[in-house]
């Protein structure tokens, strides 16, 4: 099949999978120190969930240390602001954060990516919120020739452990993303999610469409 109609097939199928989407998640990092071993960036996140009326609005800046060629550690400051429509509920919380993810290149093209980050979580002016650890393994392709702007495959799956209750009450699957070079130093990603949140008695789901735009001064 000739490179255009293979990127055209997988965008088709993107596009089918969250065609009732019920959140957009709107991701961006911006590096704006680059000097190795360290690289400090900003996160910038907007979340908005059509079904319930809650949004959520997240900024964190982020410094990065690599320590091996195939360890970062890094550390975080997440200020959140969420709030719900319907309910009218509006606070803001504070995160620190803690990263220690391993990385491996499989083959040339081929890479394995596992990010373990602990959170600190305190709300402010709302009910204690219980801190947590997250472990996201991805796996990704970068193609040997780029078709058209499309650079990469992805896949990752992360579950979210409770450490209050010891248990994972959240996991989020990204079966399908694709990464498109815009520059040399920006990169956009188009994923689809499925958010799978767990209550008392069983787990609801839910499908995210989500864009993440990286770039790199």
């Amino acid at each position: 099949m000739p490179p255009f109609r293979i990127f055209l097939a997988l965008l088709c199928l993107l596009a089918a999978l969250p065609a009732h989407a019920d959140e957009w998640w709107a991701w961006s990092n911006v590096d704006y120190y680059r000097k190795p071993p360290w690289t400090g960036s900003v996160f910038m996140g907007n979340f908005a969930d059509e079904v319930d009326g809650s949004y959520a609005q997240i900024v964190t800046p982020r410094l990065r240390y690599a320590a091996s060629s195939w360890l970062d550690i890094g550390v975080g400051l997440s200020m959140l602001r969420l709030e719900n429509l319907a309910t009218q509920d509006r606070y803001d919380q504070i995160r620190m954060e803690l990263e220690i993810n391993p990385h491996y290149d499989l083959t040339k093209q081929l890479r394995v990516e596992w990010r373990n980050r602990m959170e600190w979580r305190e709300n402010q002016g709302a009910p204690s919120a219980t801190n947590r650890s997250r472990h996201r393994m991805q796996l990704a392709y970068t193609l040997p020739q780029p078709l058209g702007p499309l650079t990469r495959l992805f896949a990752n799956d992360e579950c979210l452990m409770d450490l209050h209750l010891r248990r994972e009450t959240e996991n989020r699957f990204v079966p399908l993303g694709l990464t498109f070079r815009i520059t040399g130093s920006m990169d956009f990603d188009l994923f689809y999610m499925i958010d799978s949140k767990r209550t008392k008695t069983t787990w609801k789901h839910e499908s995210v469409l989500g864009t993440y735009l990286r770039i790199r001064f």
